[in-house]
């Protein structure tokens, strides 16, 4: 019979108003308990500045802070790219969050049967009402994944932070609804302009990124081409239909250079200025980076 390792206890904290009431749920629930927070090197000053906060008052200086052993954050880790990732390649997660914490867990496994904690509310998106309270991941980290505010509302959040007398990101005062990234790779128009008004230093940061890669932050579709003001000659695959005078008419694929526009932060921060009636439009839940993990907020 395969011998019962003893369980070690891991809460995901990462700064934003639901990990923070995951831990205080930790403090009134569990004995024993380790709280790790992955560092991009791409939060706000804000954030930073939090997290040290937390860790004072509830970790009593014992928070475990992860880095890349590979790259130097967001920044160094889109240089070495000569790109930003995107929604379609979201390496910054992989990169900068999961594979640290995986290599994290894997020190443990051998001794321990690794419990991981993560502050995923069901009422945040439709894929997060599908998942369970508990549930063991085989995809990733290979480890228990218990999700103890599931069926917990954001006034819940608040409430518990409240009964402890700890103050939640004061990003959230100031107009944020997410406290990730700064921006986060997956931020709508209407994160873009709160920042935009209330952070510029950030914008200047997108620039001068920008500036170092040679490429936009942006997707090449984040605002409309009239907008845009870099484009790139690319050859991309279209089909086409042919009369062909033995099979007849048929689809074939063909190779065609089109002109695909690029915008740059300054050209999105005047879009999202100019055009109040279409961020307006967009849903306030902000995408997430790897909502199954709760490893962005």
């Amino acid at each position: 019979m395969a011998k019962q390792l003893p369980i070690k206890n891991i809460i995901s904290f990462s700064g934003g108003k639901d990990s923070t009431a995951l831990l205080l749920w930790a403090k009134e629930n569990l004995d024993d308990y380790d709280v790790v927070w992955m560092d991009t090197g791409w939060e706000h000053d804000i954030t930073y500045a939090y997290v040290d906060y937390i860790d004072k008052e509830l970790i009593d200086g014992k928070l475990i802070r992860l880095k890349s052993d590979k790259y130097d954050g967001f920044e160094d880790l889109s240089i070495k790219k000569k790109r930003v990732a995107s929604t379609r390649a979201r390496f910054c997660t992989q990169e900068l969050k999961i594979f640290p914490v995986k290599k994290f867990y894997d020190q443990f496994r051998d001794e321990y049967e690794i419990h991981s904690y993560v502050g995923i509310r069901a009422d945040e998106s439709y894929s997060r009402s599908k998942m369970k309270e508990v549930s063991f991941d085989l995809d990733y980290f290979g480890v228990w994944v218990h999700r103890p505010l599931i069926k917990w509302t954001a006034e819940m959040v608040f409430d518990i932070m409240k009964k402890h007398n700890i103050e939640p990101n004061p990003l959230y005062r100031m107009g944020m609804k997410r406290v990730g990234c700064m921006p986060c790779i997956m931020s709508n128009h209407r994160d873009i302009r709160e920042i935009s008004k209330r952070f510029p230093d950030v914008i200047d940061r997108i620039r001068n990124l920008e500036d170092k890669i040679g490429r936009s932050f942006f997707s090449a579709d984040y605002i409309p081409d009239k907008y845009c003001s870099k484009y790139a000659i690319v050859e991309k695959e279209i089909k086409q239909k042919i009369d062909d005078p033995i099979f007849g008419e048929r689809e074939v694929i063909v190779k065609k250079e089109v002109t695909r526009w690029y915008p740059t932060v300054d050209d999105v921060v005047r879009y999202v200025s100019e055009n109040p009636e279409q961020v307006s439009m967009i849903e306030d839940e902000p995408q997430s980076c790897m909502s199954h993990y709760s490893i962005c907020e």
